[in-house]
């Protein structure tokens, strides 16, 4: 089954009253574990509204898009495949919204005033301290050093995303080999020779690592591993000393949204103080304004080290263009002795 279909394959959640006038469709990439709670707490706020919640792989979500271009099911569309996201935009598959809360977001949360970031969150490691060999790494440089003193112990217990099937891990990928060619290339090459193991979703890097089957995820999304180490005492989340990336899950609503108005409700929602608040005191996501003054400061993002904050502009884009996305994942699949048909 293609990502196509199987998108298509899934079926929605159901929020608020089936007696609501009103229906909202969201495809959103975002955990449904994740983002339940602010669903809840819309239908409470808006009994007029219900809501049917779909889940779907980055990846799987823009072409679900493009193919829904001229009747579309989803009136928001939410990913933390920003550059998709922009691509989507610039492809004209969105629609202009404004309003008083996207307004004052600041220009560099924002694009065309069609595609709008909600959470900001931090691009983590995530080690398995009973299982993982040596002191845990500080940075990428320590992780190489551990990959090659403890070779046996490491070997086909590492895990990333497969950037031929997640949005998001082309985006992190690409990101990384921005910020630090060098060690990038010597990161994928430790992780070939020691057969890194690829998946397309970050929950299961994490059940993995939890079950001791890995012992490190790299590149897993700040939020989803957070929630997993407030309740496991084996699990430690790392935020790279070297640097830090940042990403923004962000929202657009598709071109011929058939509920614009309750679409634009909901965006609304996510950028005001309460849906701010929420992420943040219930543990949920990262927020764009986090409030300092909060009993549990986890969602605080304090990175050790310098941040790269992926930006929501044009750059993005370049990195989508076709021959170079297919130059990308070849060298990807060549430095981590992948076959193109694993």
């Amino acid at each position: 089954m293609g990502l196509l279909q199987t998108a298509m394959a899934s079926t929605p959640v159901w929020f608020g009253s089936q007696n609501a006038p009103r229906t909202l469709h969201i495809n959103s990439a975002i955990d449904l574990n994740s983002f339940e709670p602010m669903l809840k707490a819309f239908v409470a706020q808006y009994p007029e509204i219900r809501v049917a919640y779909q889940d779907i792989n980055t990846l799987e979500l823009y072409y679900q898009t493009i193919n829904e271009k001229q009747k579309p099911m989803a009136s928001l569309v939410i990913s933390s495949a920003m550059d998709l996201q922009l691509k989507l935009v610039n492809d004209g598959y969105a629609q202009t919204y404004q309003s008083a809360f996207t307004e004052r977001l600041p220009d560099h949360f924002k694009w065309r005033n069609q595609v709008f970031a909600f959470s900001l969150e931090p691009i983590v490691m995530l080690a398995n301290k009973q299982a993982f060999p040596g002191p845990l790494p500080e940075d990428r440089q320590a992780l190489l050093q551990t990959i090659r003193q403890h070779e046996a112990q490491v070997t086909g217990r590492i895990g990333t995303y497969d950037i031929r099937k997640s949005g998001v891990g082309y985006l992190l990928a690409s990101q990384d080999a921005r910020q630090a060619d060098a060690t990038w290339g010597r990161l994928l090459e430790a992780f070939g020779s020691h057969d890194i193991q690829t998946y397309c979703c970050t929950h299961e890097i994490i059940d993995d690592v939890a079950s001791g089957k890995l012992v490190l995820g790299y590149n897993l999304l700040g939020s989803y591993a957070l929630q997993r180490v407030r309740d496991d005492a084996r699990l430690k989340m790392i935020l790279p000393k070297d640097y830090t990336l940042m990403l923004m899950r962000v929202a657009l609503i598709p071109k011929r949204a058939p509920n614009l108005e309750d679409a634009g409700t909901f965006l609304d929602f996510l950028l005001s103080g309460k849906g701010q608040r929420m992420m943040q005191t219930q543990g949920l996501l990262f927020p764009l304004y986090p409030a300092e003054n909060v009993v549990d400061e986890r969602y605080l993002v304090n990175a050790p080290g310098p941040t790269g904050v992926i930006e929501l502009d044009q750059q993005l884009l370049v990195g989508r263009d076709y021959a170079k996305q297919r130059r990308f994942i070849k060298n990807w699949e060549i430095a981590l002795e992948l076959n193109s048909d694993d």
